[in-house]
């Protein structure tokens, strides 16, 4: 049974190597090893976890998928690295931990969310799009002028 429960720094080590197995088929379609998520070292990994609040799906003690909720863009709090390991997909974890993070903020009156992925994240977009998200603008990613990325918001309404 999955249990959604906020990371700890003990969980530095495991989320490192989910971002690490998860990212490899963004790598894979944009062609190159050079993706944030992969370049980012664990000493790095430590200091963006400090500065944001993240939960981890949980089964039999392995994490199997993480969300960080991150206010350091201006508009509001942004969502950073939803991952999930490669042989959980398509079971609802992205969705559950993507609930959790919009009850959070709207159990702080964080009125939006927003989140950025990878054009061709077909498959992210469409979870996205499903589940109510709305692609509000695009931009290259810095030194990849091949890469586009898609700005998505979604209205967060306090659940009474």
């Amino acid at each position: 049974m999955i249990e959604i429960r906020q990371a700890t720094a003990s969980d530095h080590g495991a989320i490192f190597t989910l971002q690490r197995a998860a990212f490899v088929d963004e790598a894979r379609i944009y062609g190159t090893p050079f993706v944030p998520a992969l370049d980012e070292t664990l000493t790095e990994l430590i200091h963006r976890l400090g500065n944001s609040t993240t939960w981890v799906a949980e089964d039999d003690r392995r994490i199997v998928g993480a969300i960080s909720l991150r206010s350091y863009r201006p508009g509001g709090p942004d969502i950073e690295r939803l991952m999930v390991a490669p042989d959980r997909r398509g079971s609802g974890i992205a969705t559950v931990l993507l609930n959790e993070v919009e009850t959070h903020a709207a159990d702080n009156d964080v009125p939006q969310l927003q989140l950025i992925v990878g054009d061709l994240a077909h498959n992210n977009r469409a979870i996205y799009k499903h589940l109510g998200w709305v692609e509000q603008s695009s931009h290259r990613l810095e030194g990849f002028d091949d890469v586009l990325l898609r700005t998505m918001t979604k209205q967060i309404v306090k659940k009474t």
